[in-house]
């Protein structure tokens, strides 16, 4: 077997048009298919697929993966999610290569904000 990349990741999430709502209009990720019908939305993340599955039962605290998205500023980024009430859970702290802090979205998912020292991101930057 050879892996060939990766196609997407996937949350699942109790309330897909409010999980997609803060993916597209809070985080400002292009949302490239939305389906009520089948429950499920998909969001251009640069180099992956952030994929949401709705109508899940969720567990009362999550404690799966996390998508870590890179970010310009970091600092700027905390600072206007925080104005527009999204729960932060860990301020942006300097691990010396890089940046990173992390909130929650709509369903407790976590999400990692990231921006490496070097200013890349994925597997290469241009």
């Amino acid at each position: 077997m050879r892996i060939r990349g990766t196609d997407f990741v996937m949350y699942p999430v109790s309330d897909l048009a409010r999980a997609a709502s803060f993916y597209r209009d809070v985080l400002g990720l292009p949302q490239e298919i939305y389906s009520e019908e089948w429950q499920w939305a998909e969001f251009n993340c640069g180099n992956l697929t952030l994929a949401l599955k709705g109508g899940e039962k969720l567990p009362e605290q999550i404690s799966g993966g996390r998508i870590a998205l890179a970010v310009d500023d970091i600092h700027a980024a905390c600072e206007e999610l925080k104005q527009r009430g999204v729960r932060v859970v860990k301020e942006p702290h300097d691990y010396s290569v890089c940046w990173a802090m992390e909130i929650l979205d709509p369903d407790g998912n976590p999400v990692i904000l990231h921006k490496r020292a070097d200013g890349t991101f994925g597997p290469s930057s241009p």
